[in-house]
């Protein structure tokens, strides 16, 4: 299936714009960040009265498994003694951590020194659904071959593939279709379709590494286990 684009002559929008955009982001996430923390502070607050004082500790480390399935139980790891919660108050907690959370993974996934880190074979930052530890070694040789680790390059034939995994301008739409019902519940869902859009209005050779890593085992698993292998058959040598 073909992902309507506006194109110049390359296949993609003014450069121009496209660097303006993708510079634009943090503006945006910080704004979504915040917007979703004030839409849960009212009844946070509630918590602290009902919990004697001991609320939310605050964002800790990124949760190595990104999926919405975890936040309940990272949640109660962290709010500590709970014993006069009424369940409205441990919901509005929980929607509070979650907020948090997921404000946090934006941040993560879009502006931290790792996912603009464009250089380099290195661990996939994507550790979600579709993510297969034993296919890490297999993804490495990828990347090595597509792309020697360069997650801004472009090339392939008549210079339509892009990035660290050589995707063209249909496959990275696709990709963002299909990455956007998991990361509604890691970024929530007003964040992730703005970004999802944000992702195909810019070259893939501009995407941070965690979404070119993300749209690489989304690909690759959508319909089980190296489903879309496919996808990188072939090239210099075997993987």
């Amino acid at each position: 299936m073909l992902w309507p684009r506006r194109r110049d002559g390359f296949g993609l929008t003014c450069e121009g714009c496209m660097t303006a955009r993708l510079f634009g982001w943090k503006r945006r996430t910080t704004l979504i960040a915040s917007l979703a923390v004030f839409a849960v502070a009212l009844p946070a607050l509630a918590v602290g009265a009902s919990a004697v004082g001991r609320g939310p500790s605050g964002v800790g480390e990124i949760p190595t498994a990104q999926a919405p399935s975890h936040f309940a139980a990272i949640t109660s790891k962290r709010l500590g003694a709970r014993d006069s919660m009424t369940p409205a108050t441990t919901g509005a907690a929980v929607a509070f951590q979650r907020s948090l959370m997921q404000a946090e993974m934006l941040e993560f996934t879009t502006e931290s020194e790792q996912t603009k880190d464009m250089r380099g074979i290195e661990r996939s930052l994507y550790r979600g659904e579709y993510f297969t530890p034993k296919t890490e070694p297999l993804r490495a040789c990828i990347v090595k071959r597509e792309s020697e680790g360069r997650y801004d390059v472009r090339g392939g034939g008549g210079n339509r593939y892009f990035g660290a995994y050589q995707m063209n301008d249909d496959l990275a739409d696709g990709a963002t279709w299909m990455m956007l019902d998991e990361h509604k519940g890691v970024l929530g869902a007003q964040a992730a379709r703005s970004l999802m859009a944000e992702l195909r209005e810019t070259p893939v050779t501009k995407w941070p590494r965690y979404w070119q890593d993300a749209a690489f085992y989304t690909i690759f698993n959508w319909e089980g286990p190296g489903s879309g292998a496919a996808h990188w058959a072939g090239g210099r040598w075997s993987c």
